[in-house]
This record gives C-alpha cells, structure tokens and sequence, in this order.
C-alpha cells in the first residue's frame, strides 16, 4: 500500500488499471495506424490509375503494418536465362541500394515464393537451413542490406498467375509474427486485385482506343472508296466520250472502249495489290505491255531508276501507255514482224526533279502524220500533260513514232 500525506491510500489495482489503460490506448493507437494504412491503400487501389503508384502504396502499406525496415515488390519475368524477379517498387531503402545487387532466382528460399505455394517467414534468415546455398554469394552480396527477419509471399492472381512477390524485412531478427504473416497475405491479395484491375482498365482503355481507330479508318476507307468510284467513274465517262469521237463505227467504239476499260482495270489491279498505296513504274507498264509478246525481244526495254507512282499517277500512266503499245500494234513498229519499240526513262537532279520518260519506234512501217488527233493523241498531249502538270511531244518521224514525256517527280510520288 502507498500512503498519501493529502489523500486516500493507493493500491496495485489502481496501477494495474492505469497498465491496461496505456495498453489499451497503444492497441488502439496501432489499430487505428493499421486502418489508415489499409484506408490509404484501398484508396490508392480504387482512384489511381497508375499502376507504380498503386503497388507503391501496398508495399508502403506493409511496412507500416508488418513493422518491416524494407519492402518491395518484385515481378515476375521471363528470359533467356528462365524466370526471375525484377525489382518494380521498393519502399524503406533508396532504389540505388539494389541497383548493383542481381535479381532474385529460384532458389531454395525463393521456389515457394515462385510456384505461388506458400508464405516463408523466417525470424534469422541467415540461420534458416534454405540459406546460403547458391553460387556465388552463399546468401546475400556484400553491402547488401541487413536483413535478419524475412517475410515474404507471392502475389498471384484470380486466374492463378503468380504475378511476383512481395518481400518485407528487418536487421533485427524475430520482428514478424502470425500476425504480420495474415497481414502479408491479405496485402499480397490487395496487390494482385490492384495489378489486375489497373492491367483491366488498360485493356479496356487500349480496345477503346483501338476501336476509335478502326471506326476512324473505316471512316477514311468510306471517304476514299467514294473518292475512288467517283473518279473512276469520271475516267470511264471520258474514255466513252473521247473513244466515241473518234471511233468510225459501233463495233470500232466497242473494241476501243473495252481494251480502255481493261487497260484501266489492270492498273487497278496493281493498286489494289497494294492496297492503292501506289504502283512500281515498272509494273504499271509491264502490265500494259504484256498482251504484246513483251519476250520476243520486240521490246527494248531499258528501263530507269526505280519509282513508286501514286494512284493518280498510275492511272494516268498506264492510260498512256496503253495507248501507245496499242497504237504502234495497229500502225506502227509493232504491226509488222521486224519492227520494236525502246522504252527508257530517267530522273534528273535538281530542287524539282523532272521524270523523262522517252518511247522509241523502230523499223515499223513509214509513219505518216495523221490528219486527225485521235483519242490516244488527246489523252497524251492534253490529259496528262495537264493531270501530272508535265509536257508531252509527240514527233511523228518517218522511220518510228517517237514520243517523251516530261513529268514533275512531285506529281508523281505518293504522299508521305
């Protein structure tokens, strides 16, 4: 008993009661820490986006609920070595004490942690049996940071993926308890709904992203398709006027119109092959000369750099130079047996490059000025002139026709 000399006397219940008081104050102060830091957590987890600051929260989380000094989370990866960890977020200790340091293997203390089996908790790690095996440290590398008490366990996933593991630790031993080893597990679980459900949102935003940009492309595909059509429509409706012109009767019209037509067509073709990105220059006309016997040394052809043509540009191309092999296989080089035809093209240097394209007609019958201009003539001194702003000159000499043209390269190129 203690006596007061201004009051009543004190007993060991008195003392024992202010005792249970102040701990259950300090239990309730904990507690409280324990709820902010889980209220903390399952804010980060339900408002932020960002994955590194969500996990960063969980493994700041668990420090502070398990008592730990050091915490971190590392992630799982796949390499040409085999898995490993990678480390992702670290709490307690600056990035820079593990930058030197390799990442975890599956070692004897790791494998649990790997297969996603069970929690290891260990109060002195370096007395832990499963300790110290591996090469070439035999437990942890020099400067690494004290560790004695080890707590650690896997982060997996709803559908069973073991999405990494979380690791806590301490440089005095025996500082986790069961209790720190529930809280572990209950994090862990926070850790895998928090990757899973930020990996969800990305997805989602990712498939909305991608499905904006599809709707987009198809938007542009209508447009280009309607583009498309209308031009060639437009093209058609010239080819009939001006075959129509010049044609001396309905089955002159038909048969001129339809080799057009076709003509048109297999330019298309090549187009389409490349989804009307553009056309070689020399596809473009080596579809046009192919019905000509091309491989019986009649063409001599030349060729020039290589050039990649717009889709404008290979129509107006190929339309040329169907008319020309067309032409020379009714009137000129190419309507008797020995005459052929050269075809050469060049680039010139320069601020604005210039295409040449040159077309050579030999030992054909004497070409003769005609008296009228046909649709073939129209199409290259009038419609590509002015469609690719270049200048064509056609010189009808006796002994071949001759015809170059001089086209801008940048009415030729496709866009970038």
């Amino acid at each position: 008993m203690i006596e007061r000399s201004d009051g009543p006397t004190l007993g060991p219940s008195v003392f024992d009661a202010n005792e249970r008081l102040l701990a259950a104050e300090a239990a309730l102060a904990a507690e409280r820490r324990r709820a902010d830091a889980l209220s903390r957590i399952a804010l980060s987890i339900g408002t932020d986006g960002n994955l590194e600051n969500v996990v960063q929260a969980v493994v700041d989380g668990g420090v502070e609920l398990t008592g730990a000094r050091y915490g971190a989370f590392f992630y799982n990866t796949v390499g040409e070595a085999g898995e490993s960890l990678t480390l992702y977020i670290l709490s307690g200790a600056p990035r820079e004490a593990f930058a030197s340091f390799p990442m975890p293997r599956k070692t004897m203390l790791f494998a649990p942690t790997w297969a996603g089996r069970e929690v290891v908790r260990s109060g002195d790690i370096k007395a832990d049996p499963r300790y110290g095996h591996n090469l070439p440290h035999h437990g942890m590398p020099k400067g690494h940071l004290e560790v004695r008490s080890y707590l650690n366990a896997a982060v997996v996933s709803r559908s069973g993926e073991v999405l990494g593991s979380m690791f806590f630790g301490h440089p005095e031993p025996d500082v986790f308890d069961e209790a720190s080893e529930r809280l572990l597990v209950g994090l862990a679980g926070q850790a895998a709904s928090a990757i899973e459900t930020v990996r969800l949102h990305r997805d989602m935003a990712r498939e909305l992203e991608e499905r904006r940009r599809v709707e987009e492309r198809q938007k542009l595909l209508l447009n280009e398709l309607n583009h498309r059509v209308k031009n060639t429509l437009a093209t058609v409706q010239s080819i009939a006027y001006q075959t129509q012109r010049s044609a001396r009767s309905p089955a002159a019209f038909r048969e001129a119109f339809e080799a057009r037509l076709m003509a048109l067509s297999q330019t298309h073709n090549l187009l389409t092959e490349q989804g009307w990105q553009g056309a070689d220059l020399t596809e473009v006309l080596q579809a046009e000369f192919e019905p000509y016997d091309t491989a019986s040394g009649r063409f001599i052809f030349e060729g020039g750099p290589a050039l990649r043509l717009s889709p404008k540009a290979a129509v107006a191309v190929g339309m040329a130079a169907h008319e020309l092999v067309t032409n020379a296989a009714k009137y000129g080089a190419l309507s008797n047996a020995r005459g052929s035809v050269g075809v050469r093209w060049s680039v010139s240097d320069g601020s604005d490059p210039i295409l040449t394209f040159q077309w050579t007609e030999r030992d054909g019958p004497s070409v003769v000025v005609p008296q009228h201009r046909g649709f073939g003539r129209r199409l290259l001194e009038q419609g590509l002139a002015n469609e690719l702003s270049g200048q064509v000159q056609i010189t009808y000499d006796p002994d071949g026709l001759r015809c170059v043209m001089r086209l801008p390269l940048r009415s030729l190129e496709p866009e970038d």
